[in-house]
């Protein structure tokens, strides 16, 4: 029916205007075992949607959402194609495929989890990835979160705000939040992003010898799999190392006479060997070390 009650639901309605080139799959349910019906969303508002019953059809039904049980929506080809990316860490290329889906799919933005919404989230997670924090900022102004019902992607929001910091190099501001997120029980990626912010303002501090600590938890939070944060905690705790005065004094004396095979330094200097050495085999990504890090790996105690 393509005026379904015309003259009393579309004054109503208060569905934005729509290109007729676009359609979202989904899969409707009706309440109490009404069954399910494939259908292609035109437009969309928080309380009602514009649909036809196939595909090629030209007519379409307007309908209260409150009328069905479920409104699914089937996650569209380039949306997939912007995650393969994603996962392949191919976040530039990414970036600019979730922007694509964002744009087109904006018709259907009031829907929960709408995939105009997940698109711009995870643009901004490219952007997060790819160290571009004032894109994320700027991206995250106009950012409507309330599609969204992921905890994780919720949580990933607040996350921003100590990104945001990091940003702004408010070192003191990203202590305390990172700090009170110590407590919370995080999927591994979110730990890992909180340990390396946390190891940021430390460095940044002064507190280079804590900021370790928190560097080893970035790296191994999630067993390694936020690749690009693990290589810049690898490589910033490296250079706090190499910072270090007594690891410095221990550099001088190895394998001399003076030599203290007890000394924080010593300890301190065959753990930046061990991490030199792993950081090679394992963290590089097309990344080799700088030369003054590099020669830290040829102190490696003997066992």
């Amino acid at each position: 029916m393509k005026h379904l009650i015309l003259s009393l639901l579309l004054p109503a309605l208060s569905i934005p205007a729509f290109s007729q080139a676009f359609e979202a799959e989904a899969i409707i349910s009706k309440p109490d075992d009404g069954g399910t019906f494939r259908a292609w969303i035109l437009a969309a508002s928080k309380t009602q949607i514009r649909y036809k019953t196939t595909k090629v059809s030209t007519d379409f039904v307007d309908a209260s959402t409150s009328d069905f049980a479920t409104v699914f929506l089937v996650e569209p080809p380039d949306y997939a194609a912007a995650i393969d990316l994603y996962e392949g860490r191919k976040y530039k290329e990414a970036q600019e495929a979730f922007a694509a889906v964002k744009n087109r799919c904006k018709p259907i933005a009031a829907m929960p989890d709408n995939f105009h919404t997940l698109a711009a989230f995870h643009e901004m997670e490219c952007l997060r990835h790819l160290g571009d924090y004032e894109g994320l900022a700027a991206a995250l102004k106009t950012f409507i979160k309330d599609p969204l019902t992921r905890e994780n992607q919720l949580r990933q929001l607040d996350l921003y705000t100590m990104w945001d910091a990091v940003r702004a190099l408010a070192w003191d501001r990203v202590l305390i939040i990172a700090s009170e997120r110590d407590q919370e029980a995080l999927p591994g990626y979110q730990r890992a992003q909180v340990a390396y912010c946390k190891a940021l303002a430390l460095d940044n501090l002064g507190r280079g010898r804590e900021s370790v600590v928190e560097y080893n938890v970035a790296m191994t939070a999630d067993s390694g799999a936020s690749e690009i944060l693990t290589q810049q905690a690898g490589l910033k705790a490296l250079g706090v190392y190499q910072k270090d005065t007594e690891v410095q004094a221990a550099i001088q004396n190895w394998g001399t006479k003076d030599e203290n095979k007890n000394s924080p330094g010593y300890t301190r200097l065959t753990e930046a060997a061990a991490l030199a050495v792993f950081y090679e085999k394992h963290l590089s990504l097309g990344k080799a070390l700088p030369a003054e890090l590099k020669a830290l790996g040829k102190y490696v105690a003997a066992k």
